[in-house]
């Protein structure tokens, strides 16, 4: 098979979306190695991704800024076409004009749908043009694949797409996530100076996640946190109320290096993520794929994700997220039988796994 793929995040962005285009390729290019997998991408980005031989990086000719846009929202069908695509993939939420003009079957990836459940937490002009895309995707597409039971309910609930249209297929997480990455983990404390035992929290620090909340529990107990991901004002706010020495706070806006992310993952007492609503949740898959029991919330995608090897919080409060932080920081045995339940659960997102998944979806496109 011919695959094509709008990949403007594989190359332009390094977490999120990027991560998910960039893990799906990889599992599919090395457990179905007989496609084509051309990735169009319309400009030079930041990020090189050659996971192997049959995987292309396609550009337009059209030099300029309008130009690239315009190529990929409504000409890259008719490239597409010239290269013998049989199905075209959008791998976030949108897919271009013109593909069954061509005669191209589409597929649609949905992560979440947030900014419905939530606009208070987004621009305007932001969910109107994220729900225009959606739309028109969901329209086109012979499927849409959601990456949770959640996201598929909510394609249902918010946009009315027919439930028999829609699969779930899960996302994985990048194969360092699942290799011992424990030894390192001396060189790694001295590295980012980290304490000698800490929970871990990862992700943006914004409300909707609840890092201030954590941030307080922990004080309360005075158990060190190590916290990585993007600051947001909310966050610098309670920063400079707060003292973070004092409060055994220790933040990393970013950790590039993959097997550095992998490290504190392991050697993290528990990952706290006491988020009120995810898509998905993929902080839980990579730190239960190394063997590390998370607290979480019991509300969306959460519970689907972290399975047995989840605390759960059935309020999120923090009360409840101190009664949940004390059972594991004092209990190694509690975090022993939590680890080896999400270990077990999360083979479910294994490369293998999806990679089998996607190409029987990518088959039964091909035969209609």
């Amino acid at each position: 098979m011919i695959l094509g793929y709008e990949a403007k995040r594989i190359f332009h962005n390094r977490s999120g979306l990027g991560n998910y285009g960039r893990n799906l390729i990889r599992a599919l290019a090395q457990h179905q190695p007989d496609n084509q997998y051309l990735l169009y991408n319309y400009k030079a980005g930041p990020i090189s991704f050659a996971p192997g031989p049959g995987v292309h990086e396609i550009r337009p000719p059209q030099k300029g800024a309008l130009l690239a846009q315009l190529w990929r929202q409504r000409l890259v069908s008719a490239r597409a076409a010239r290269d013998g695509v049989g199905i075209f993939h959008g791998l976030s939420a949108e897919l271009p004009y013109g593909l069954p003009a061509r005669g191209i079957r589409s597929v649609v990836t949905v992560h979440d749908l947030i900014f419905k459940r939530f606009p208070h937490y987004y621009q305007r002009v932001d969910r109107n043009l994220y729900l225009r895309k959606l739309r028109h995707a969901c329209r086109i597409a012979d499927r849409v694949v959601a990456v949770s039971r959640q996201t598929r309910a909510d394609l249902v609930h918010f946009l009315g797409v027919p439930a028999e249209k829609i699969l779930v297929v899960h996302q994985g997480c990048a194969p360092v996530f699942w290799e011992e990455q424990k030894q390192a983990g001396a060189a790694l404390h001295q590295r980012y100076q980290l304490p000698a035992e800490y929970v871990l929290f990862v992700g943006t620090l914004e409300p909707r996640k609840n890092p201030v909340l954590v941030a307080q529990a922990c004080a309360r107990l005075k158990i060190p946190l190590v916290l990585v991901g993007r600051a947001t004002r909310y966050w610098q706010k309670f920063l400079r109320q707060a003292s973070p020495a004092q409060h055994k706070i220790l933040h990393h806006r970013q950790v590039s290096a993959l097997p550095d992310l992998a490290a504190l993952y392991q050697n993290a007492q528990c990952l706290v993520y006491p988020s009120q609503f995810e898509g998905f949740g993929i902080p839980l898959l990579e730190a239960l794929a190394g063997g590390t029991p998370v607290i979480t919330a019991r509300n969306s995608a959460l519970p689907e994700v972290a399975g047995p090897g989840g605390l759960f919080l059935d309020e999120i409060s923090e009360e409840t997220l101190i009664g949940a932080l004390q059972l594991l920081w004092r209990k190694p045995e509690k975090r022993e039988e939590l680890a080896a339940a999400g270990r077990g659960h999360v083979q479910q997102f294994t490369d293998a796994v999806l990679a089998r998944q996607w190409q029987g979806l990518y088959q039964e496109m091909q035969a209609l």
